[in-house]
């Protein structure tokens, strides 16, 4: 009989285990999939979709970095050179997924809502969200380093193969490892120091902040490296701000390529700052994970303050004087509001100021004609991004009131969402050049620059939206259906394309008095044309899009076939 309770009781723990492995099983697949929602993007797209197509990217340059500079046989400072460029890609990558990823560090109050209810305690559902986050990390580190680090024994032949993998994988792991970390660290600090509004005030700062700096390091990143002898051999300061040269640091701690001992001696630092970051982890995120789960299950919903004295005098004065209709005026606001509450949107836009701060650094260094260049390359940039960032949704399941409206005409939504780009972005970016315009120029020649430039950036907008048939951030999105890399090189080709044959042309006609007046002419006749084409498009199509549909898949019209 003895032997009989006993043998239940071991079915019944073993049944236990089972349940909670399953049931922690169901919280990590349920957390990991909340980093790829679908549901603001389209109700028909799928995310891996755009999940697969980064991946592959991702996956890309290492092996052609690899593969491109094996003949050359590298050593010395020129294999520290590399050996960074891999570093700081490792530590790039994962930065840039916890930054974007900034908000689902913790769970949010939708997930307490759902979990809440249910038998569970808040033990499983730590360790769950810990989990989902390690796989979320583990996955991009793997993927940005796997080809890499097959193909590095063709780079590094001293030693044996199992000994070059293990260097280079320990070291870019732990690079990527303390980027993450650091990232994870300073969330939890601000959820233990900070609450209420300046917790989120100081959130969003900071992740838009962190975003814009990791793009404009992975610019100048490559400039880094070939200046890696020359900060270790001066001792510049700037050698010790930078952990991808500590990391580099320790490459060559564990593997000598150079005979500086100086740089060797940074190895056993970048090993003693990974574990000061783990241990930060340790007693910052447990304790900001208990405090926010408190918060948001017992805090109520914020609710938006209303507009400050200024900004509802200005609002006043664009609706009086500017916005002509009561659509032009919704679609108008619409936009300013989404930009200021939306935080996809604002990483997406921060991902273009990090690319435009880049490109004003290397402007700056190259003289008199980078300076020329550089509002043309931003204003660029500028137009583009915001043409970009209204693709994707805000509220999609909110769209319906746009869709009840007279939104459904395109004319005055179309409308604007042009006077917004040119009141909103165009002018306040010139006018803070302005400055720079007559610090480093004459004053005529300073006003001729921004009166060049403020022309070709409303013609850039015109030529961009020329097709566009939305209200912005109100049409579904289909992931997976633009190519991204094809993208890519159309905008790094145009934008310099464009702001060198611009600034030579500009060079060329000033102080022609001829010269300016026909390329004023002639920029009234394009945009007049334009003016008329769009005019013709809106004919054929006078409604706003508000779903975007893969015109390879089938259209259900919504119907669920059983």
């Amino acid at each position: 009989m003895q032997k009989l309770l006993q043998s239940e009781a071991g079915k019944r723990m073993a049944d236990d285990g089972a349940k909670t492995a399953n049931t922690h099983a169901v919280l990590v697949a349920h957390f990991f999939g909340r980093f790829f929602d679908k549901e603001a993007l389209s109700p028909q797209g799928d995310p891996m979709a755009s999940l697969a197509q980064l991946l592959g990217i991702l996956a890309a340059p290492s092996a052609f970095f690899v593969l491109l500079f094996r003949p050359f046989g590298m050593t010395g400072w020129s294999l520290v050179t590399l050996r960074h460029m891999f570093v700081s890609l490792s530590m790039l990558v994962m930065g840039f997924i916890l930054v974007f990823e900034w908000d689902a560090l913790f769970p949010d109050r939708r997930d307490y809502q759902i979990l809440t209810p249910l038998p569970l305690k808040r033990l499983q559902m730590f360790t769950a969200k810990l989990m989902a986050i390690a796989l979320l990390m583990s996955i991009f580190l793997v993927d940005v380093n796997l080809f890499g680090t097959l193909f590095w024994p063709g780079i590094e032949s001293r030693g044996g193969l199992v000994d070059n993998w293990a260097r280079h994988i320990f070291v870019v792991g732990s690079a990527g490892l303390f980027m993450a970390l650091t990232v994870a660290v300073m969330r939890g600090a601000l959820v233990v120091l900070f609450s209420g509004w300046l917790l989120r005030r100081l959130s969003v700062l900071l992740q838009t902040l962190l975003m814009g700096l990791f793009v404009l390091l992975l610019v100048v990143t490559p400039f880094i490296g070939m200046s890696t002898r020359m900060l270790v051999t001066s001792r510049h300061w700037i050698l010790y701000c930078l952990p991808s040269v500590w990391f580099t640091g320790l490459y060559e701690w564990l593997s000598p390529a150079t005979r500086n001992q100086a740089f060797r001696e940074m190895g056993p630092g970048a090993l003693q700052a990974l574990g000061v970051v783990l241990l930060l982890f340790a007693v910052t995120y447990l304790p900001a994970y208990r405090l926010q789960v408190r918060r948001v299950v017992e805090a109520p919903e914020p609710s938006p303050s209303g507009p400050g004295f200024v900004r509802r005098t200005l609002d006043g004065l664009l609706n009086r004087f500017v916005l002509t209709g009561a659509v032009e005026r919704a679609v108008f606001h619409f936009i300013s509001e989404t930009i200021a509450r939306s935080p996809k949107h604002r990483l997406f836009l921060a991902m273009y100021g990090g690319l435009g701060a880049a490109l004003a650094f290397f402007h700056f260094t190259v003289g008199r004609n980078g300076k020329l260049q550089l509002p043309l390359v931003l204003s660029f940039i500028l137009v583009s991004g915001l043409r970009a960032a209204f693709n994707f949704p805000s509220e999609l399941t909110a769209n319906w009131l746009f869709q009840m409206t007279d939104a459904q005409i395109a004319k005055p939504c179309l409308r604007a969402t042009r006077k917004w780009i040119v009141l909103c972005a165009i002018v306040p970016m010139f006018a803070a050049f302005a400055v720079m315009e007559f610090r480093y120029f004459p004053w005529r020649q300073a006003v001729y620059h921004l009166a060049y430039g403020l022309t070709l950036s409303v013609v850039i907008l015109e030529l961009l939206f020329l097709s566009y048939r939305k209200v912005p951030f109100t049409c579904s999105f289909y992931p997976g259906k633009v190519n991204l890399v094809g993208l890519l090189v159309i905008y790094v080709l145009g934008f310099t394309t464009y702001s060198e044959w611009m600034a030579r042309l500009e060079v060329w006609m000033y102080g022609s008095v001829p010269a300016t007046l026909i390329f004023y002419g002639t920029v009234a006749t394009v945009l007049i044309l334009l003016g008329i084409w769009r005019q013709t498009l809106l004919k054929e199509t006078t409604n706003v899009n508000y779903e975007d549909i893969d015109e390879g898949s089938i259209h259900t019209l919504g119907l669920v076939i059983r």
